[in-house]
């Protein structure tokens, strides 16, 4: 029997077989969503009784169930996570075995209670219909947050309703890169709550993420005076880091982020929220008077202190007003001061001792990157550390524009992700040998996958896989960069002596 993730215990008895040619589902703690995904999934006529039994044990420990195939099927479970996932398990063996099911009895329970995915919508939007087929492959491997990357340089893509220019300006570009088409999209409240709805069912959270004080550029574009010096800016087209950011300095700034940040709580109620923090030059701020000047009153030493000092009013806003779990990354390798010791870390790359961190190592989690840097072994074989909360997949959607890129970069390092947050360790040794049934699993389910010697590309085909990751990101944008610091230099000077 293989079965991804692979569960605590499993004991089998191929001799005798249970009978599944029927079936009819007993009283459930599953919601309706879940109890049709799960008959259309099995596509068997009704029983004249029912052969699913449901059953509560309150010594259990959250999502964790027994699966007890017999003279019947017992799903016993402490709550209704732990049902839904002993479903997903059912369903893989239901997909193995046909009709005839080998007795079995499974224990099994979640390694950690954080198991992610980010899905990256700022680069490039992705329908409803794209985020819910998402939380359905999340679903099959028992990932139970989403976290949704909504804001970006390149796009907007939420509605709040003070703001509207988020998104009549900032939710479009002119084109992207080197591409000259135009591409615009954002989600509505409406929109939003089915989204949430969609995720609760399948026993997902979901967590929005409004980048700040970088990745901005749209929202600057849809209103200047939140830059430090209120440059009329169109949204990024290119892809990199812009050193247009957030001002630091101004009251303004912090008024406009807690009137979108109650809008977003309100979509939100999960309690995980998402700041950001990553890629933020300091090259407006070291200029800027509003920024230095607040520096001075709050006795700041350097710009690093003031992005601390900015994080750390976010955060307090947010906890203030509904927000459990705080996130931000730690990209730079941040080497905090000030920094509430509160705010947890995605951490994608070294150590972390001082605070609450999920694991989203950039050399085993970031999907978006070509096999030839993140081989399959190497997402197989990566530790998550005890000491995680969990672990979360990305998918930065620079090079994904569509589904179908998407699922061929995520699978099947997905399945090795949910073996090491759901079963706490996977490896490539027994991994590559539930393959090919993973494979065949994927394909019914509609999800394109890569396979054969692409997953682990060597010598020639290495070299070229990384070559032409590389060769798209090539843009002007660091001379860009250059030639603008400089006029905003001459621009800081012009009004300074003023």
């Amino acid at each position: 029997m293989v079965l991804i993730p692979e569960p605590r215990s499993i004991k089998t008895d191929r001799m005798r077989t249970f009978d599944f040619s029927k079936i009819r589902l007993g009283t459930s703690p599953l919601n309706e969503t879940a109890q049709n995904d799960f008959l259309q999934f099995a596509g068997r006529p009704q029983a004249d009784a029912p052969n699913i039994l449901f059953q509560t044990d309150r010594a259990l420990a959250p999502e964790a169930y027994r699966l007890n195939i017999c003279e019947k099927i017992t799903v016993v479970s402490r709550d209704e996570a732990g049902a839904f996932y002993a479903l997903q398990t059912l369903k893989q063996i239901l997909f193995q075995y046909g009709d005839q099911l080998p007795y079995c009895e499974i224990e099994d329970a979640p390694a950690f209670a954080y198991r992610g995915m980010m899905l990256d919508v700022g680069r490039y939007f992705y329908t409803v219909e794209d985020v819910k087929a998402v939380l359905d492959r999340m679903a099959l491997h028992k990932l139970n947050l989403l976290h949704l990357h909504l804001t970006e340089d390149q796009g907007w893509r939420i509605q709040i309703d003070r703001y509207p220019m988020l998104t009549a300006i900032g939710a479009r570009r002119s084109y992207t890169n080197f591409n000259r088409t135009p591409h615009k999209g954002y989600y509505t409240k409406a929109q939003i709550r089915e989204i949430v709805d969609y995720a609760h069912a399948k026993q997902i959270k979901v967590m929005p993420e409004f980048d700040m004080p970088g990745h901005c550029r749209a929202a600057i574009a849809a209103y200047p005076a939140l830059s430090c010096f209120d440059r009329e800016l169109p949204v990024a087209t290119h892809w990199g880091v812009k050193h247009d950011v957030l001002c630091a300095g101004k009251e303004e700034t912090y008024r406009f982020i807690f009137d979108v940040l109650d809008e977003m709580l309100e979509m939100f109620a999960d309690g995980y929220f998402h700041i950001g923090g990553d890629e933020v030059p300091k090259h407006r701020w070291r200029l800027c008077p509003h920024c230095q000047q607040k520096m001075r009153e709050n006795g700041l030493k350097d710009e690093d202190e003031l992005q601390e000092y900015f994080m750390n009013r976010v955060y307090k806003y947010l906890t203030e007003h509904g927000a459990k779990h705080v996130f931000m990354w730690n990209y730079d390798k941040l080497q905090p001061r000030i920094l509430d010791k509160n705010i947890a870390f995605s951490l994608c790359g070294g150590e972390e001792k001082a605070r609450d961190f999920t694991d989203t190592s950039a050399a085993a989690y970031y999907f978006d990157l070509p096999y030839g840097r993140i081989p399959l072994p190497a997402v197989c074989d990566h530790q998550i550390p005890a000491q995680a909360m969990g672990a979360e997949g990305q998918l930065w959607s620079e090079y994904l524009p569509n589904l179908q890129k998407c699922d061929i970069m995520a699978f099947p390092r997905t399945g090795a992700l949910a073996e090491s947050a759901w079963s706490g360790g996977c490896s490539w040794a027994g991994f590559q040998k539930k393959l090919q049934f993973y494979y065949t699993f994927l394909e019914a389910n509609g999800i394109s996958y890569t396979f054969g010697s692409r997953l682990d590309p060597k010598g020639l085909r290495k070299a070229l896989d990384i070559l032409w990751f590389e060769k798209r990101q090539l843009t002007w944008e660091g001379l860009h960069n250059l030639i603008d610091d400089r006029y905003v230099e001459r621009l800081a000077k012009k009004r300074k002596a003023k």
